[in-house]
């Protein structure tokens, strides 16, 4: 009896990937804010499941590991984060660190609503904020030429500690993190001592954005 074949492995669902089609099908940028129901890993791309994830341990707890278009290191998201994706046209198929810093900006005026001060958002590493040289949002960026596709994490009201729990100390860090593990190096606006929801951050970030991104050049 011959050798049986291989099975073909199910081709990845990268987290929010449809809103390219949906850019692609109405020809104007798209825009998506949620709070992740659940704890999902999501790897940068071309990083390795088993270089940056605590396999065993998160398929112990049923946490499913996924994938992003877009570089940056492997992320946890988990409910108590604002997550927000979009996708439109710009200018040049360069300047990726000035639309980070557009974007980003953005994301300040959001919180500066909410009585958040933009000046202790401080931009660390390629594309980070944080506040007191602790990360608060993350962000990837891809490009297809024109095209740019931004995704971002902020923290809220998460737990960080999870973030230790699912990934291994990665492999590429900003100078900024000083050798600090997950939870060290992250925090959140509550443990900033700020008392604002996810709900009403995304209620922030949907006006800035919906005003601004048209914009975006």
């Amino acid at each position: 009896m011959g050798r049986q074949p291989t099975p073909e492995k199910p081709p990845e669902t990268l987290v929010n990937d449809d809103l390219l089609e949906e850019y692609e099908r109405l020809g104007r940028p798209v825009l998506r804010l949620y709070e992740p129901a659940d704890v999902t890993v999501v790897l940068g791309a071309g990083r390795k499941a088993e270089e940056d994830v605590l396999e065993a341990r998160a398929a112990a707890d049923g946490v499913t590991v996924r994938r992003r278009r877009g570089g940056g290191g492997t992320v946890v998201l988990t409910p108590g984060q604002a997550v927000l994706a979009l996708v439109t046209e710009v200018a040049s198929v360069f300047h990726n660190r000035e639309y980070f810093r557009a974007i980003n900006d953005w994301v300040r005026e959001a919180l500066a609503g909410l009585g958040i001060e933009a000046s202790i958002l401080e931009d660390r590493g390629i594309s980070d904020l944080a506040i007191r040289e602790r990360k608060i949002l993350g962000t990837s960026l891809y490009r297809r030429r024109r095209i740019l596709f931004y995704q971002g994490s902020l923290l809220v009201e998460n737990d960080p500690a999870l973030f230790d729990r699912y990934l291994r100390f990665p492999s590429r860090v900003p100078d900024y993190r000083r050798g600090r593990g997950h939870s060290e190096f992250c925090t959140t606006l509550a443990l900033e001592g700020y008392s604002v929801t996810v709900a009403r951050v995304m209620e922030s970030l949907e006006r800035v954005l919906q005003a601004r991104l048209p914009g975006l050049a």
